[in-house]
């Protein structure tokens, strides 16, 4: 049996939701690890949906690729929130579309890994392997 590639890290700091510990982020779903237990919040009910709504979701769970007539390219990952990577190691932040938004921010020692090492890359590339994506706000 194989398992879902995953990454699970202690962020600098997290908004939306109190005393999170560690944030895990797989494919499909974000786990974070909090005071009253494990939040696990499906991308899927975060997709940013153009109208009419059923038939992009449909389109998308077809594995057919996204034909954005207005502009004008194939997209094939969901856009599920933000992300924010012009600022210092545990600045740089993801914000989800969740209800409420949740922000989370990298671990301190982000900035003591190579660009492609970090957990602000590897977080994009996991995500990507479920088709999901962030808009990046740089």
């Amino acid at each position: 049996m194989r398992t879902a590639p995953s990454i699970t890290y202690r962020p600098s700091r997290v908004e939306g939701i109190e005393g999170v510990s560690s944030v895990t982020i797989y494919p499909d779903r974000l786990e974070l690890d909090a005071t009253n237990g494990v939040v696990c919040l499906r991308f899927i009910d975060m997709a940013r949906w153009p109208s009419p709504r059923w038939y992009w979701r449909l389109i998308w769970r077809l594995r057919l690729p996204l034909r954005m007539r207005r502009f004008s390219f194939l997209c094939t990952d969901v856009v599920v929130g933000d992300r924010d990577w012009f600022h210092d190691g545990p600045d740089m932040y993801f914000r989800f579309d969740a209800e409420p938004p949740i922000t989370i921010y990298m671990p301190d020692d982000e900035t003591k890994e190579s660009y492609g090492e970090t957990h602000f890359v590897r977080t994009q590339e996991i995500m990507s392997k479920g088709r999901f994506m962030t808009f990046d706000l740089g």
